[in-house]
């Protein structure tokens, strides 16, 4: 077992999956690590989201619900709940219930046996996405891939030692996930894959493919090669703002 895992979810308008997705965490997470935190930060939700957070809280002393009053977007979210898990390793899941928490299991198991950051890679993400994501999420893999990490699907579920994934970033929004993956490869950290379930998403709406979103990273991917081959623009620390 893990010694410690901190299971972090970021959360906007995920009023109809909430409860389940944290419950879910909740039994996995304590098959797989002694110490167990499971960590939602509400984005400014608009719906339900934060009063179910509330309440579960309140009875479930594992919870911890981070709470922003507005929307600031989703790399924003993921650099507060890196910043603010507690435990040894991360678990980076979604509220929208595209990855069955199981697959938490598999991704443990290869750091038991030694991986320092395993990426959940999803293998029918053809009979999911539209071509027009299909690329876009083609194209975020080769970026990262060719930026020196040997492990893909920078988007998808991860599970990695803490301090990979707080770490100072060039980046400025959602490419910074990429960003952490190939710095995390240069450390010279073990990257492992491990092939994960991928369902449609069932409630909400998805917006890391929205063609501004699109754009913002292909700045962002710029902005990283500068810094990783000149030095420039320098790496920030995480500055959460909860």
């Amino acid at each position: 077992m893990l010694a410690s895992l901190s299971i972090v979810v970021p959360a906007f308008n995920e009023a109809e999956s909430i409860d389940a997705t944290v419950d879910d965490a909740l039994k996995v997470g304590a098959m797989v690590a002694r110490e167990l935190e499971v960590l939602v930060l509400n984005d400014g939700s608009r719906d339900e989201t934060s009063a179910i957070l509330a309440a579960k809280a309140a009875a479930e002393p594992k919870l911890r619900v981070l709470d922003r009053p507005q929307n600031a977007g989703i790399e924003a979210s993921m650099r507060a709940l890196y910043a603010r898990a507690r435990y040894d390793w991360v678990f980076l899941m979604s509220a929208d219930r595209q990855w069955p928490m199981m697959s938490l299991v598999e991704l443990a198991l290869a750091a038991e046996r030694g991986a320092d950051f395993v990426i959940g890679v999803r293998p029918n993400k053809r009979e999911i996405y539209t071509p027009y994501r299909q690329l876009v999420s083609w194209g975020y893999e080769r970026i990262v891939r060719a930026f020196g990490a040997p492990a893909g699907d920078p988007g998808s579920i991860k599970l990695a030692r803490r301090e990979l994934l707080n770490v100072p970033v060039a980046a400025q929004g959602v490419f910074a996930e990429g960003e952490r993956v190939i710095r995390a490869a240069r450390s010279g950290a073990r990257m492992v894959e491990v092939g994960v379930e991928f369902h449609r998403r069932q409630a909400g709406k998805a917006t890391g493919a929205r063609r501004d979103v699109v754009a913002r990273a292909l700045v962002d991917a710029v902005r990283v090669a500068s810094s990783l081959t000149l030095g420039w623009p320098r790496p920030k620390a995480p500055t959460p703002d909860v």
